[in-house]
């Protein structure tokens, strides 16, 4: 007698609904962990969200998943060139040398605060919190990820912090649109 194994795999992402609820923007520069990012994009396109890469640095950016090898990213736009008005929610993974960066670069730290300001959903993972705080003029909840929402900084910690931001990121971004 056979076994059928229930089907763990997830739901597969429609094309035809990529950007249907709105974009996501994403602030990185090399150096980011490229597991944060595939990780929220993947279920951000799920829910028919986009992923719009945005950096400081114009082409492409690497970023490297924990243990695994460099990937590269285009760049879809430099801080600035878009309002955050235009963007359904703001990501910031995770990586020292990507946060640094960001954190020395004023638009950036403009784009970063104007998600803040207009309440939008920002996740902030690893050092990034760091950044968030400090742009909110918050203490650092020295957290393992932080959920912005209406300018407040809820902060997650411990071994699933991560996936409970991102989870936690994206239901944010869909009741903020269902509540305009």
């Amino acid at each position: 007698m056979a076994f059928s194994k229930p089907n763990a795999r997830q739901n597969r992402i429609d094309l035809n609904h990529l950007g249907a609820s709105g974009d996501i923007a994403v602030l990185a520069v090399d150096g980011f962990d490229a597991g944060d990012l595939t990780d929220i994009a993947g279920s951000a396109e799920r829910a028919g969200y986009r992923t719009i890469m945005i950096s400081p640095k114009k082409g492409l950016i690497t970023g490297r998943p924990q243990g695994g090898d460099e990937m590269n990213f285009v760049v879809d736009a430099q801080p600035g060139e878009k309002a955050a008005s235009a963007f359904t929610g703001l990501v910031l993974p995770a990586g020292a040398a990507s946060i640094e960066r960001l954190r020395n670069d004023q638009d950036a730290r403009l784009l970063i605060a104007d998600f803040l300001h207009a309440g939008a959903p920002v996740c902030a993972l690893g050092e990034a919190v760091a950044l968030v705080a400090e742009i909110a003029e918050t203490a650092d909840p020295k957290s393992d990820a932080v959920l912005a929402l209406k300018g407040d900084l809820f902060a997650a910690d411990g071994d699933d912090a991560r996936a409970d931001a991102r989870s936690l990121f994206i239901k944010a971004m869909s009741m903020t649109a269902e509540a305009a």
